[in-house]
């Protein structure tokens, strides 16, 4: 599965891509390095539709997490 960390959030997790390899489903927090876990202000989206973390992902599935983009 990759898992790709856009804006700030990639300085969060360390870095703005990774690779994981499941063998069952999971709740993708279970994936999420520690400092992302519980974020109120992340977008979440799996295989290009709206998610959250407490989504069961697969090995297949791509991921990517960005901030909320708000303005005025």
């Amino acid at each position: 599965m990759k898992v790709k960390f856009l804006g700030w959030i990639a300085s969060l997790a360390g870095k703005r891509e990774m690779e994981v390899t499941v063998e069952e489903p999971v709740q993708l927090r279970e994936i999420l390095p520690f400092s992302l876990r519980g974020k109120d202000n992340i977008i979440v989206l799996i295989n290009n539709k709206p998610g959250s973390e407490e989504m069961t992902v697969e090995d297949q599935d791509q991921v990517a997490l960005m901030p909320v983009i708000s303005g005025g």
